[in-house]
């Protein structure tokens, strides 16, 4: 129903005008026959109402204007659906595995090398220089005193046998060793010559002395020499 149809309406049983989208007669009450008019219609009808220079034209521009953008759009849409996706690229080449770094120990300090074994000759010491015989001693003329006999030789066989068992004394350790001739002394055998060592004062002096020489000579005794 156009603008001016609405605006020409009259009631069928009156003839009254009516005012566009008058469901009832003013005059006689009747219903209204006539179709509503769709929104687009009372949309254009208030427009002309409100600006009479529209002349009906300006809505059904402006619907026309958003039926076309909405097209578009839903067009642009499917089309879009309409495209087959894309394949994913995919890497080619050789695979790479990431793994996690293992914690390692810590490498042991290398070990300094060990010293090339020398073999080193046992050091040789040499045996400790026997002490030098002492030299033989002789009994202080005119002096009494204590001895320690180590032995008699008689005289038959000479001094030098007396002399050589002195020696032999001497180099087992004992020292202040000599020989006397018995027949001198008052006090000894004659006709020996005795091997002595030691000159002391007294006679424990001598048993003092005794038992070093008995280490050397087992037989060793105390005497007392009167000149």
């Amino acid at each position: 129903m156009s603008t001016a149809e609405l605006q020409q309406t009259r009631c069928p049983r009156c003839s009254t005008a009516v005012e566009p989208l008058q469901e009832y007669c003013l005059e006689c009450g009747l219903r209204l026959p006539q179709a509503q008019p769709t929104a687009l219609e009372r949309a254009s009808f208030g427009i002309d109402e409100r600006h009479p220079w529209s002349a009906g034209w300006l809505v059904p521009a402006l619907l026309g204007l958003v039926v076309t953008i909405l097209g578009t759009g839903a067009a642009i849409a499917i089309s879009d659906e309409a495209k087959p996706e894309a394949a994913p690229s995919t890497a080619t080449g050789g695979s790479l595995t990431v793994t996690e770094p293992q914690a390692t120990a810590p490498e042991p300090p290398a070990a300094a090398p060990a010293a090339q074994a020398t073999t080193t000759p046992p050091a040789t010491t040499a045996p400790p220089a026997r002490p030098a015989v002492p030299r033989a001693i002789s009994w202080p003329p005119g002096k009494r005193g204590w001895t320690i006999v180590l032995l008699s030789v008689p005289q038959g066989q000479g001094r030098a046998a007396a002399v050589r068992r002195a020696d032999e004394a001497r180099r087992g350790g004992l020292r202040r060793v000599g020989v006397l001739d018995a027949s001198r002394f008052a006090s000894l055998h004659p006709d020996y010559y005795v091997v002595f060592h030691g000159i002391f004062d007294s006679e424990a002096e001598a048993t003092s002395a005794l038992q070093r020489a008995r280490g050397v000579v087992g037989g060793a005794y105390p005497r007392e020499i009167v000149p």
